[in-house]
């Protein structure tokens, strides 16, 4: 086998195992806001499903022990 045959059946299998370990819909964008959503800002303001209907929202998570 060719050095060149080699790192090319390397790189398709290099590639195959790190697409193998990404999650397809890890993030789905425009999926609709559960029901049961409730979350308090730093400001103190909680925020639920009505606060966010019609806006673009992102949410990071910030776990204080």
């Amino acid at each position: 086998m060719k050095l060149t045959s080699r790192l090319f059946a390397v790189g398709v299998l290099a590639l195959a195992l790190l697409g193998a370990g990404c999650a397809k819909n890890y993030e789905t964008p425009n999926a609709p806001v559960p029901e049961a959503f409730r979350a308090q800002r730093l400001d103190g303001v909680t925020l639920d499903r009505a606060a966010l209907r019609g806006k673009p929202w992102v949410i990071n998570l910030w776990m204080v022990g």
